[in-house]
């Protein structure tokens, strides 16, 4: 049960705002539907965005192409770590056709020069994907948390 919620104005014109986020009121249990489908919302936001830094990390890489496999080996995940509320990107370069080909790519050797990709992909889309972020979305929920 809520206790002392509301509004109310002193002499001097301060208005003050009280919500109790103790018991079994609605705050409450929208507070914690927020939490719980938080994590879900960002997810699909950021499994939406995917195709679009996959794409750009294959047509703009700095390499020229030869065989177009280390292209096709450049892929984003989304990865989720639900106990700990986050959920990450991980862009890389497959393992499948040669596992040490990306790490070449990425930093060079004392033959090569570098081409990196993604760190410049994560330079440009971090910040991005931050501001395309709507709150708003990340936390709402379908169903009535009281239902």
């Amino acid at each position: 049960m809520a206790q002392s919620q509301g509004s109310k104005t002193s002499k001097s014109g301060k208005t003050t705002v009280t919500l109790d986020f103790k018991g079994d009121n609605g705050i409450v249990l929208g507070l914690e539907a927020c939490n719980q489908r938080a994590p879900i919302n960002l997810h699909n936001y950021m499994q939406n965005k995917v195709p679009e830094i996959e794409n750009y990390m294959k047509s703009h890489h700095p390499w020229q192409n030869r065989t177009y496999r280390a292209e096709r080996g450049l892929h984003v995940d989304v990865i989720d770590d639900f106990n700990n509320q986050q959920v990450s990107l991980e862009l890389k370069h497959s393992d499948v056709v040669w596992p040490w080909y990306g790490y070449y790519l990425e930093y060079g050797n004392s033959r090569q020069r570098p081409y990196p990709i993604l760190g410049p992909t994560q330079r440009l889309y971090g910040p991005r994907l931050l501001n395309d972020l709507n709150l708003s979305e990340l936390y709402r929920f379908t169903k009535n948390p009281k239902a």
